[in-house]
């Protein structure tokens, strides 16, 4: 029997937390009036269970391969014992090297077979941190590739070398391009790490470029209203061209660049020397719902999750979604919130009785493209042959003529 949350109060325990979502979940089943009491309650519940999210996601927890080993030593485990528990030797040995993000049901099966704590499990590996030194050899620069897929926008290559491109974007000590650590969520052993790391330099060294024709950045500019405003430019038919704009306006770049071969990045965050907010996007999937989804969730991870000038959060296969890593599942539901509340969301005809009516209807009343509705409906009900004449195809790129889409 569900456990009745009677007074909603200030949530401190993992155990209160599971509660007031067992509450939040009976609510939002019964599609309550706003203004009653019961709906009333709804939101509050649910506003004291996104306070208790991202209080306890602020706080780093220790290295999950770091408990899997310490648990393998502990009890005498080899790999392939764990094979049964993550799905065969070859995911183990992908796991255990940090090729491999530990998935849902993994982290489960290791919490149940290893007796690990959920919270030890759920945060990225400490080997995702780091250098991320790759190949910084000439012979894997593909100048040809590069030119192709407009990596250089309008610039004059004519005599631009591969020994070139490593010198300005591979090794460039301390300067103006220096990072230092990379944090990539999706990546795989598939990965070529040497093109993710050009395409961060060269949004980067645009971004630099850019500051000029940017208004001044403020501390403390980002927080809910403002992604809030941005998801209401969703609405407009020229909504990206404008949420580009506007973010210049406040001193934040909105850097376009084509995916480059044998990577799956959608988008990045970074912080440019003044501290101001860089977001990169590729535009890879050329759909309405993606754009927004991926533009929020960037800013979030630039407001909540970097602090440090010299790192970069990269995000590939942005919509297989990382729920089970913390700061991807805080970005995720940030994001998510700006466009549609939670609570709202959970009893809205959209959710309910998913169809073109109802979705325009919700997009109507919220002011928001349909899009991003049919795009998470897609996701969380109905799979993705669903509302694909919603979705805004083809629909992005084409605000930016500038840029040379391969």
């Amino acid at each position: 029997m569900v456990k009745r949350i009677m007074d909603p109060r200030i949530i401190k325990t993992e155990q209160q937390h599971r509660d007031a979502l067992a509450e939040v979940e009976r609510l939002s089943a019964d599609d309550l009036a706003i203004g009653t009491p019961e709906g009333d309650r709804l939101e509050l519940l649910a506003k004291l269970v996104e306070d208790y999210e991202k209080q306890r996601f602020a706080f780093a927890r220790p290295d999950p391969l770091s408990a899997i080993r310490f648990r393998m030593e502990e009890q005498g485990l080899r790999q392939k014992d764990l094979a049964p528990i993550l799905g065969g030797k070859n995911r183990v040995s992908e796991v255990l090297s940090g090729k491999r993000a530990l998935t849902l049901g993994m982290v489960r099966s290791l919490s149940e077979s290893l007796h690990i704590p959920v919270e030890l499990l759920v945060r990225e590996p400490a080997a995702q941190y780091g250098s991320d030194k790759s190949d910084d050899d000439e012979e894997a620069i593909q100048m040809p590739t590069l030119v192709k897929s407009g990596f250089f926008l309008n610039e004059d290559v004519s005599q631009l070398t591969a020994r070139d491109v490593v010198q300005r974007y591979l090794k460039p000590q301390r300067g103006p391009l220096y990072l230092k650590r990379t944090i990539t969520y999706g990546a795989t052993s598939e990965t070529d790490k040497t093109n993710l790391r050009l395409w961060v330099g060269r949004v980067r060294e645009l971004a630099l470029a850019s500051r000029k024709q940017r208004g001044s950045w403020r501390d403390g500019t980002l927080d809910e209203d403002f992604l809030a405003y941005i998801a209401r430019l969703s609405w407009s038919e020229r909504g990206p061209r404008l949420a580009q704009e506007f973010l210049a306006e406040k001193g934040i770049a909105l850097v376009l660049l084509p995916v480059l071969p044998h990577t799956k990045l959608d988008g990045a965050a970074m912080l440019d020397s003044d501290g101001a907010p860089v977001v990169g996007m590729t535009l890879r999937q050329d759909r309405i719902d993606n754009f927004w989804f991926t533009l929020t969730h960037e800013l979030v991870h630039a407001w909540k999750h970097l602090s440090d000038r010299e790192w970069v959060i990269t995000d590939e296969g942005i919509e297989d979604g990382a729920e089970d890593d913390a700061k991807e599942a805080e970005a995720n539901r940030i994001a998510r919130n700006a466009f549609i509340p939670r609570a709202a969301w959970k009893r809205s005809e959209a959710y309910l009785k998913p169809s073109v009516e109802t979705i325009l209807a919700l997009a109507h009343k919220l002011q928001i493209h349909p899009a991003v509705i049919a795009g998470r409906l897609r996701k969380e009900r109905t799979g993705y042959g669903n509302f694909s004449g919603l979705v805004g195809q083809k629909q992005v790129r084409k605000h930016f003529p500038e840029v040379t889409w391969g």
